[in-house]
């Protein structure tokens, strides 16, 4: 079944995330398509990456970061006004053949918006870019320890951790926020689908009661950067393309690449880029670039390190690497890195180590390892990701599939007898 409308609901129409991009992205390619799309957005609404076929509903709100202290925490755990906005345009765009994809919610609107939308989850995706639908703090990473996390979330040992990468209030704040959302709508007794972007993240999500028969598995649309193959195997360099944040272990790929004497390229920005240019001064510094831009730098590399410091769901720029013929070095969590390694064409270390990590930049050192790894790459990897048509398409099947179910459970709902209706003959 077809949908009359698509309500597309994000905390933001900036795209500075991963989740946000493909939330605009989808909204492109379903209006371009020819289905009409309504975008429901917790800021002002820009346009400047949505195409003017798509409506816009805008709560104008801001994200917590922006907001003055003292009306951090009552916004970010329960926002009446995002939940009053996303229920005023339910009751006006709603028909039985109308879907609604939420995709983020945690940094503007709440999960308070999660109470009106309880009421159309016959009809509702929630797509699970990260683990935030399942563990408090979003990673199943304990930041303290440095070390993956695998306790069931919300247990008491779990509450009991502080595994927060700001602070123990942190983990606070995020814990009573899970326990909200569950509230507001129990995902372990739910009839919305929830679209996981990797088949291993299917586990993780059924450690916190999410029912596997909700689950639909969704891969992201990749853009390779090249349509010709790097030719790998006659580079020298390393290339880091990431936010220069601790998480994403921009300092563990400099450590691992001074150990196994190769120079680093690091594309990407962030606050730690200052301390460490200071540090690694033999590294490459090529600050933010577009994908354009990266296009042509990647023509330089013999491999991809990265070395996310937490179980990596999908890792975009890798696979954008990989289809391009770009090895990949990564650590054994890395669920792309798993499946690529099995291909041929990643090198993984077991430990998350600086040296672990600069044994696996070694296996590179081979001409002809290189060679293969990159043919393998470029040849045989494409099934780890979607083309943009595909994403597309797989997303309109899950539309169809909620249409369906819905319009069935309706036809089997029994008909009040005439008098209860205040019919007369």
């Amino acid at each position: 079944m077809t949908p009359a409308r698509i309500v597309i609901i994000n905390d933001s129409t900036n795209a500075t995330g991963g989740a946000t991009s493909l939330a605009l992205k989808s909204a492109q390619l379903l209006s371009d398509a020819g289905h009409q799309v309504t975008f429901v957005t917790g800021d002002e609404g820009s346009r400047d990456n949505l195409p003017d076929t798509v409506d816009v509903a805008a709560l104008g709100g801001k994200s917590l970061l922006d907001l003055p202290m003292r009306q951090r925490i009552p916004k970010g755990l329960y926002n009446l006004q995002a939940s009053r906005f996303v229920s005023r345009v339910i009751s006006e765009l709603d028909s039985p053949d109308v879907v609604y994809h939420l995709h983020g919610w945690a940094q503007t609107l709440s999960p308070s918006i999660l109470a009106p939308l309880r009421k159309v989850q016959d009809r509702l995706v929630i797509h699970a870019h990260d683990f935030f639908h399942a563990c408090p703090n979003g990673t199943y990473f304990n930041f303290q320890t440095e070390s993956v996390c695998h306790l069931k979330p919300l247990s008491s040992q779990c509450l009991r951790t502080n595994c927060d990468k700001r602070s123990a209030s942190q983990k606070a704040f995020r814990t009573v926020r899970m326990l909200i959302k569950n509230q507001i709508l129990d995902m372990g007794n739910t009839r919305a689908l929830v679209a996981v972007i990797h088949p291993f993240m299917t586990d993780w999500m059924a450690r916190a009661g999410i029912d596997d028969a909700q689950v639909r598995v969704v891969r992201n649309p990749v853009q390779p950067f090249r349509t010709d193959r790097v030719k790998a195997e006659a580079n020298s360099d390393l290339f880091f393309i990431g936010r220069l944040e601790p998480e994403k272990g921009a300092e563990l790929a400099a450590q691992a690449a001074r150990s196994a004497g190769r120079r680093l390229r690091v594309i990407g920005e962030g606050s730690e880029r200052k301390r460490l240019e200071a540090q690694y001064p033999e590294c490459v510094w090529e600050g933010w670039r577009s994908h354009a831009e990266i296009a042509q730098l990647i023509v330089h590399a013999r491999g991809l390190i990265m070395p996310s410091r937490l179980p990596e769901p999908f890792g975009l720029v890798s696979l954008e690497a990989i289809h391009s013929g770009v090895p990949l070095i990564a650590f054994a969590d890395s669920f792309v890195a798993r499946e690529a390694a099995d291909l041929g064409c990643a090198f993984v270390a077991s430990e998350r180590r600086p040296e672990a990590l600069a044994a696996a930049v070694r296996a590179l050192d081979e001409d002809h390892v290189v060679e293969r790894a990159s043919k393998v790459a470029f040849t045989q990897a494409r099934d780890l990701s979607n083309s943009p048509e595909q994403w597309r398409d797989q997303l309109l099947s899950l539309y169809g599939e909620l249409l369906i179910s819905s319009h069935a459970a309706y036809s089997r709902q029994p008909v009040p007898p005439k008098q209860e209706l205040g019919w007369t003959d």
